[in-house]
């Protein structure tokens, strides 16, 4: 955990260009795709989780609905908190996504974007029992992945961070989201943006005890 967090710390400072090399989205096209898919409403409370540097979770602030931005690394918050001035919508929260000091039943939706597939297994399915506990009777998950790109560069950025970058259980779960996640919610599927070049994988968190809600 040290050494990761001391990675991400240093990778805080290029995150963003690395993002929008990979992506090609200058005009951040799948932000605005992301805060699309999670249907926001007036009043709602959005978690982003592994949120980096913010840039999601700015994005969803604009619907002015409360946005807790958590992330396990300074480095990424602290470039979030300098891109943030003066939006008062936001809270950054650093802590471990698989132990969230967050009520249970007490947030709307939880967005991650970028970050699963650099999960191991085990905490993959810690992390998404945190979502379910945190979000209430029929909140939205939704998480959000590239494409696998065509660029000859960056598809080599791509598999890098699949198969080295990634820990155990990554190549698995990449390709095969919808399978893992309905075992934890419903009504499980798959958006495409409209470029081609991201998805959005969501799912419902079962309203009562359920099968899903007591794994």
């Amino acid at each position: 955990m040290h050494s990761r967090r001391c990675y991400y710390n240093l990778f805080s400072s290029f995150y963003d260009w690395f993002v929008r090399l990979h992506s090609g989205d200058r005009q951040e096209r799948m932000r605005n795709f992301l805060a699309e898919v999670a249907c926001l409403q007036k009043g709602q409370t959005v978690v982003d989780l592994c949120t980096g540097t913010g840039s999601s979770a700015l994005r969803l602030a604009r619907a002015r609905i409360r946005v807790i931005g958590v992330d396990f690394s300074e480095g990424m918050l602290r470039q979030a908190s300098r891109k943030s001035v003066g939006c008062s919508w936001i809270h950054w929260l650093q802590a471990d996504a698989r132990a969230l000091p967050i009520l249970s039943c007490s947030v709307d939706r939880v967005t991650c974007s970028y970050a699963m597939y650099e999960l191991s297994g085990i905490a993959r399915r810690e992390v998404l029992r945190e979502v379910i506990r945190i979000l209430k009777p029929a909140g939205m998950f939704m998480m959000m992945e590239h494409l696998p790109p065509r660029r000859p560069l960056v598809k080599m950025l791509y598999l890098i961070r699949i198969y080295l970058l990634g820990t155990r259980g990554v190549r698995s779960f990449a390709g095969s989201e919808e399978k893992e996640l309905g075992r934890f919610f419903i009504r499980v599927g798959t958006i495409t943006s409209h470029g081609g070049k991201t998805k959005a994988v969501i799912g419902y968190k079962p309203i009562g005890d359920g099968p899903q809600a007591r794994r």
